[in-house]
């Protein structure tokens, strides 16, 4: 709590006892997605729009990640 102070996502570390019965009952049902319910540095990256276009623009940084390792992938730079 003291390196991520503000940054921290709110009720850590209560969050995490509160979720146990939730992450336990995902694990002895086999679904990691239920297991992992941290949301990492990401919770400071939202983007406010509409999730179709959220989607899109998504896609579009995908392929633009994906044409630049292409591109380092065969011997150029990106």
């Amino acid at each position: 709590m003291r390196e991520h102070g503000p940054y921290a996502p709110a009720a850590y570390p209560q969050v995490h006892h509160i979720t146990s019965g939730l992450r336990k009952a995902a694990a002895k049902a086999g679904d990691p997605q239920g297991m992992a319910l941290w949301a990492g540095q990401g919770h400071r990256m939202p983007r406010e729009m509409p999730a179709g276009r959220l989607v899109e623009v998504l896609a579009a940084e995908t392929d633009a990640a994906r044409a630049a390792l292409a591109l380092r992938g065969a011997g150029g730079a990106a």
